[in-house]
């Protein structure tokens, strides 16, 4: 949160997958965040960023649905010219629903055939949940003229909620683990970067594992001394989801605005149904400024 060329962002997602298994799992999301303090200086806080966001996920026939609320904040220091660090704290209210209609039960078949008018005689004592979530991350930041490094680790579900509608399972901690290189191909003057990214997640025994990198071409790039020179580049990149997905992605990002695409083809044994087709992703996001008064590059 407020780590960011600019003084706002606003960012929108959707995904939508697994269409060929059964009734596509959809997620869409929005969120705003902002620079409150903007200071050019080394001792203290250099910078508080604050941001709200919602999300929301529907999955399969029974529509079952997480929406959450959250609001972020972090500090942002600033350590030398090139480094930065941030720690910042969110917290989230969720709801939880599934529609029961759309289901169908063995008590319903009638040898081989299937009637809607028969109970399901299954007994359930709730279709919505609500619980509070708390997460907690930090977040290195190392930009010179030759690269760029990103070094980053968070922990979601620091309160354990409860989170399931029809037991009293707590949701485990998750910590996640991320790493960016920027490196420029051909010298200092160069145009052209490639970008090694690395992200780990774990939760109870169960991991995931995404390494990758992508190709950038700068038509223009912004400036670090005044923060508000727009930049204009185009990449695309490979990355590879260990034992599950193949991901390829793309991406534009003109002036203040940027547009990216991604695609995963399954490749884990699931692609017996899914025929390898796994899902298709698309962001939109707006990285803007205050008409403040200050001196900004064109």
């Amino acid at each position: 949160t407020g780590v960011m060329q600019g003084d706002f962002r606003v960012v929108n997602n959707y995904r939508n997958q697994w269409g060929t298994v059964s009734t596509p799992f959809s997620t869409f999301s929005v969120a705003y965040d902002m620079n409150v303090l903007n200071k050019k200086k080394n001792k203290g806080i250099s910078d508080i960023g604050v941001g709200i966001g919602f999300f929301s996920d529907k999955i399969g026939t029974s529509n079952l649905a997480q929406n959450q609320f959250n609001l972020s904040l972090s500090a942002i220091q600033q350590l030398n010219f090139d480094t930065k660090l941030s720690l910042g704290l969110q917290g989230a209210y969720n709801q939880q629903s599934i529609v029961m209609d759309n289901l169908t039960w063995d008590s319903q078949f009638v040898g081989h055939q299937f009637n809607e008018t028969l109970p399901s005689q299954e007994l359930f004592g709730n279709n919505k949940a609500t619980y509070i979530d708390m997460n907690a991350g930090l977040l290195l930041v190392n930009e010179s003229w030759d690269n760029r490094f990103t070094l980053g680790a968070a922990m979601y579900h620091i309160n354990s909620p409860k989170r399931t509608l029809f037991s009293s399972e707590k949701l485990a901690p998750k910590i996640v683990g991320h790493a960016s290189y920027e490196i420029k191909l051909g010298g200092n003057m160069s145009t052209k970067t490639l970008i090694p990214k690395a992200l780990y997640t774990r939760q109870r025994k169960h991991q995931e594992i995404l390494v990758g990198a992508i190709y950038r071409y700068y038509f223009k790039r912004a400036s670090k001394y005044t923060r508000f020179a727009t930049e204009t580049y185009v990449d695309y990149g490979m990355y590879y989801r260990v034992q599950d997905a193949i991901v390829i992605s793309a991406g534009l990002h003109l002036k203040r605005f940027h547009f990216a695409i991604s695609y995963d083809s399954n490749i884990s044994k699931l692609r017996v149904a899914s025929n390898t087709i796994g899902g298709i992703e698309v962001s939109l996001a707006y990285h803007g400024i205050f008409s403040d008064g200050r001196i900004k590059l064109r």
